[in-house]
């Protein structure tokens, strides 16, 4: 199945802070082929406080599009999706280079989540919370929280200038939610913003 452009909708929720369901918007996505039939896929990525951004990957910089005024960027690239980067030209002119946390896969285990969700993670200590760990070979924090009636939680902090939109969370089973971001060091100060669902 390949991704479609992100509906005008969807981009309004993301970029509102009001999206349940992030990774589906944002990260890498394999795409429909091109006119040749080469393969192709897609990296998306919201950074509202950018002024530009590129793909870095296999030495190259890649220029990513603006699609949303909010500062939601998509770049296509030839072949299959594989480990990226990405540089970040700031408002203030300065530029960093970034690991973009939606290009990674969830860390706890379905066990885990299994074992939580029936009352029997006795050490849950080692799951929720805030953890350092290392992913694919990047160093950055692990964040989990339990929220089973949220319809969309984020991590908020030093790092994220504590906007409320910039970081949000998967969506695991048992109503945990799970986010790696990268580059992030050990005291970092952060909170959770949980949006309840409307009832």
């Amino acid at each position: 199945m390949f991704a479609t452009v992100v509906d005008p909708a969807e981009a309004d929720a993301l970029t509102g802070g009001y999206h349940g369901d992030a990774f589906r918007i944002l990260g890498p996505h394999v795409v429909a082929p091109d006119a040749k039939g080469g393969a192709q896929w897609e990296v998306r990525a919201y950074l509202p406080q950018a002024a530009g951004v590129e793909v870095l990957l296999d030495g190259a910089a890649a220029a990513m599009k603006p699609v949303h005024p909010l500062g939601l960027y998509s770049a296509t690239l030839p072949g299959d999706p594989h480990a990226y980067r990405l540089r970040v030209l700031r408002k203030d002119g300065a530029a960093e280079e970034i690991d973009d946390p939606y290009r990674f896969p969830p860390l706890l285990s379905d066990f885990d989540l299994h074992l939580h969700g029936e009352g029997t993670q006795h050490r849950s200590y080692l799951t929720m919370g805030a953890h350092l760990v290392e992913c694919e070979g990047v160093a950055g924090v692990r964040f989990a929280v339990w929220a089973p009636n949220a319809e969309v939680v984020t991590v908020v902090g030093d790092f994220n200038q504590w906007d409320a939109r910039r970081h949000p969370m998967r969506a695991r089973n048992g109503g945990v939610w799970e986010l790696f971001i990268p580059g992030i060091a050990a005291a970092a100060a952060y909170k959770y913003n949980v949006r309840s669902r409307v009832r």
